[in-house]
């Protein structure tokens, strides 16, 4: 069974996560320092290049949902600094007397991640848990939902109903792929372990590229009819639109961990609360907050 492989496979999860990385970074940077009015074309550019980061961020976490050896102990640190960042963004919004729903701070991208890879966690048992998997989707669905103009959504995510339904496609694509190779193998008469070693996450990427172009189209869709649906992300359109560009780098991706060890793993968890913080106390000393 030929297929294409290491040619195209430029990129480990080390080298995606800095790339994703400096792009969250030039995002939140111009969330918290560019003016939207006066200066919309340096803040939309910024922007509309940072908002490539999240979909290079589910995908890595999808693919560390299979791979982790202890789904409890990844989901449990997604969910900290889930709450932490949100603690301390709701902190800060208190200090400077901002209201929540007016707090950009509030809503981070780990609670998108921690309900995904619950989804998937749960949805690959294929056991009576699965039905739980309700759970997150319905949080996702209610943190679209505003309660009030001073708190803004029920619950608080940085993607909305947009990130459940791409770890859903994700999901979807991942499983059709795999039956499709266990398919082939047996038609083959060989072990279902080689073509889903040989080639399975180079038809895993692919599938996950075109999860990501269904996602993006759905709400697109929405848009079209209806543009001031409450299940699309704030600035979908234009803005959040180029997040579909995050299929250059999934294509580039390689299987491979690149540099990896405690220390780095740690190091990329710590950065997203570090940067926020730093970012946010740079705000506040030029008046920006």
């Amino acid at each position: 069974m030929k297929t294409a492989t290491a040619k195209s496979d430029l990129l480990s999860s080390f080298a995606l996560k800095i790339i994703a990385c400096l792009l969250m970074t030039l995002d939140h940077a111009a969330l918290l320092f560019v003016d939207p009015v006066n200066q919309y074309p340096i803040y939309y550019a910024l922007r509309a290049i940072g908002k490539i980061s999240f979909p290079i961020f589910a995908y890595l976490a999808f693919r560390g949902a299979y791979q982790t050896h202890n789904a409890r102990n990844y989901l449990l640190r997604l969910f900290f600094l889930s709450i932490a960042l949100d603690a301390f963004s709701f902190l800060l919004g208190g200090i400077r007397h901002i209201p929540i729903a007016d707090n950009p701070l509030v809503g981070n991208a780990f609670t998108d991640m921690f309900l995904g890879v619950l989804l998937v966690t749960l949805l690959k048992r294929k056991d009576r848990f699965s039905f739980l998997a309700i759970l997150p989707i319905a949080y996702a669905f209610f943190s679209t939902v505003a309660i009030s103009p001073e708190y803004g959504t029920l619950f608080k995510t940085d993607w909305g109903f947009f990130s459940i339904i791409l770890f859903l496609s994700f999901f979807i694509g991942k499983e059709i792929c795999d039956y499709l190779l266990v398919y082939k193998a047996k038609s083959d008469g060989v072990d279902d372990r080689l073509y889903l070693d040989e080639s399975g996450f180079f038809y895993e990427k692919v599938t996950s590229c075109v999860a990501l172009f269904f996602t993006e189209a759905l709400f697109y869709l929405i848009f079209r009819l209806d543009n001031t649906s409450f299940l699309l992300p704030n600035q979908f359109v234009p803005i959040g639109t180029y997040s579909l560009l995050a299929v250059v780098f999934i294509l580039l991706s390689s299987p491979k961990k690149g540099y990896a060890s405690k220390y780095i793993q740690y190091g990329f968890y710590a950065y997203y609360p570090f940067h926020i913080l730093l970012l946010g106390v740079i705000a506040i000393g030029l008046g920006y907050l």
